[in-house]
């Protein structure tokens, strides 16, 4: 009970709150902002406009966010990092704000609501990723993040569904309001969180970037974090987009797509206990190869199809969803403890501002990918959907890579455990000896 309280006092439980918050964000645009994209015809436009709309929106929102944290790193090494959440989640709650005033013209502002979406959020995930660290003992990260995860899935139950059926019975500006209202509850609790431990920060990407290239054996784990980030950037986030972009074009219904989006979520809490009881880095790979086979036989069935098969579209959102978790919690709980492990604590800002560039990275060359795919479309006209198939394809080869990434970061993991675990054995054999 002691360790319990110990872990989740009033900081641990605003932050899981502050995630669970982010994750409705996440939830109104990645799903039904993106839908009412979709269904826009304003100007007269078919839907491969409103699907280069998208990747323009994704494009520029990912630039902002990747290239936010290479800044606010400078100020952050100055400042209560808390600040920068506060600030973050009120910017958020403007923008938002700005979403339900702009209508029916949202399109027409889409490139300026993409750059303070991404600016807002940057601003804010870059001091909230750094709190995490400074709040959560190293020794609790496991345990923490995957309750976290699990309460983060449990938002994306309730919320879908409920956000579905609102826009569906009354309107997409009434659910945007809402969405003012959660976010002010986000800056709430982002006030409420407090570090345990401040470290004497650098901001330095030079420098670390030589002692990175210096150390390169004993910094290891952290290049292939480094090299996930930037997969599972490529990735998940394009996965995302291109599941709402084929459901809602198949099924033209807020409230099918929020159905589905809870009910797999709510599967995968199964995977989640699951990965909690028996994982270990040693057990990696029988957790992630299962996940990246079958999500990648899940494409195929649906390029087999030519993305015409309901059934195929629905299966596969349903093996994502359900099995994604398990890369996700390999992903979150190694990039949160990674600077520990490695006893580079002075160093959390550059670590962090590197492996959410790379994420950004990632995530910029999958929206581009999703542009050219409504490009080509477009050109090809009569509703093909050939190119977003291929790049359907594409983003399931990335997919595959990123599960590779988490087994090489386990793999990295226990190798320093072992060269560890030798050198102390050593050493008290040489002081027994003496």
């Amino acid at each position: 009970m002691k360790t319990k309280r110990k872990i989740f006092d009033l900081s641990a439980i605003s932050i899981i709150a502050c995630d669970c918050l982010q994750g409705v964000i996440l939830i109104f645009v990645d799903l039904f902002l993106v839908a009412n994209i979709l269904k826009n015809q304003s100007l007269g436009q078919d839907i491969t406009y409103n699907i280069i709309m998208i990747g323009v929106f994704y494009v520029i929102y990912y630039t902002a966010l990747g290239l936010s944290y290479l800044y606010t790193g400078y100020f952050l090494k100055n400042h209560n990092k808390s600040i920068f959440v506060s600030v973050g989640a009120i910017c958020l709650t403007l923008v938002v704000l700005m979403i339900y005033l702009l209508g029916d013209q949202l399109i027409v502002y889409l490139p300026l609501v993409a750059f303070l979406y991404g600016f807002s959020f940057g601003f804010y995930s870059s001091g909230y990723h750094n709190l995490t660290s400074e709040t959560i003992s190293s020794k609790h990260q496991v345990r923490f993040f995957a309750v976290k995860r699990i309460a983060f899935q449990a938002t994306y139950i309730v919320f879908p569904v409920a956000f579905g059926f609102i826009i569906d019975k009354i309107n997409f500006s009434i659910m945007a309001l809402i969405m003012v209202v959660l976010c002010v509850a986000l800056v709430v609790f982002s006030f409420l969180i407090r570090p345990k431990k401040v470290y004497k920060l650098s901001f330095n990407i030079r420098k670390f970037y030589r002692y990175l290239k210096n150390n390169k054996q004993s910094t290891e784990p952290l290049k292939y974090v480094y090299i996930n980030n930037f997969f599972r950037g490529a990735s998940y986030d394009c996965f995302t987009t291109l599941i709402t972009i084929l459901v809602w074009t198949s099924l033209q219904s807020n409230s099918s797509l929020g159905i589905m989006q809870s009910i797999f979520t709510f599967c995968s809490l199964v995977t989640m206990f699951l990965y909690l009881r028996y994982y270990r880095k040693k057990r990696a790979k029988q957790f992630i190869f299962p996940a990246i086979i079958l999500v990648s036989l899940a494409v195929i069935g649906i390029i087999c199809t030519a993305g015409t098969s309901l059934i195929a579209i629905v299966i596969f959102y349903a093996v994502y969803t359900i099995l994604n978790v398990i890369l996700m919690s390999i992903s979150d709980s190694r990039k949160a403890s990674m600077v520990r492990i490695l006893s580079l604590h002075s160093h959390i800002l550059e670590s962090t501002a590197l492996m959410e560039f790379s994420l950004a990275t990632g995530r910029v060359m999958s929206s581009v990918l999703i542009i050219l795919a409504g490009v080509f479309d477009g050109l090809v006209g009569n509703g093909s959907t050939i190119f977003l198939l291929i790049n359907l394809g594409i983003v399931c080869v990335l997919y595959i890579f990123y599960g590779l990434s988490c087994y090489w970061i386990e793999k990295s993991l226990i190798r320093q455990d072992e060269q560890f675990h030798k050198i102390h054995v050593n050493e008290l054999f040489e002081q027994v000896e003496d």
